[in-house]
């Protein structure tokens, strides 16, 4: 998969647009997902969402910021014991047309223990062989037992899916 995805951290950023990056954790063929607790103040508040949020000013980069992200929304520092993969993107919410969002893929040796945060709701592993893409009422969206993934969310999952079963054959 690691031909497939971009590696370099020189990203364009354009004056007038924001940027974010989510971390797309593997193990064991899962992968982390994160429920958004309830806040007024959060547009994506109550959704499944991957780890990740917006690059801040201490980041020198969106891998670090989604790296930083991770371990503050899930206590997994991938930082110290993980395999940097790559990343893809932009992907641009529906309700956020100036912000860009990359995703980062991480591998960590194997399934760890979740620390959710303030923000998290809970946190979950979910098995890549449940990620089915259906065609929902909003766009493509994923069916898990806790619930739908849907969105942006669900926009990148199916790009990673489709990475992954290319880096696999």
């Amino acid at each position: 998969m690691e031909g497939l995805l971009n590696t370099d951290e020189m990203l364009d950023m354009k004056p007038g647009r924001v940027y974010a990056a989510v971390s797309i954790v593997v193990s064991e063929n899962k992968l982390i997902m994160e429920k958004r607790s309830f806040s007024e103040n959060d547009p994506w508040s109550g959704q499944f969402s991957l780890p990740g949020g917006h690059l801040s000013e201490q980041d020198k980069s969106l891998k670090e910021t989604a790296i930083r992200e991770t371990f503050e929304e899930t206590g997994v520092d991938l930082g110290k014991n993980s395999r940097y993969i790559g990343y893809f993107g932009p992907f641009t919410p529906r309700n956020r047309e100036n912000l860009e969002v990359y995703a980062y893929i991480f591998e960590i040796p194997k399934v760890v223990k979740l620390v959710p945060s303030p923000e998290s709701e809970y946190l979950i592993w979910i098995e890549l062989s449940n990620l089915k893409v259906e065609n929902g009422i909003y766009g493509k969206e994923f069916k898990i037992a806790e619930g739908t993934i849907w969105g942006m969310t669900a926009r990148v999952l199916e790009k990673f899916i489709e990475l992954y079963q290319m880096g696999t054959k």
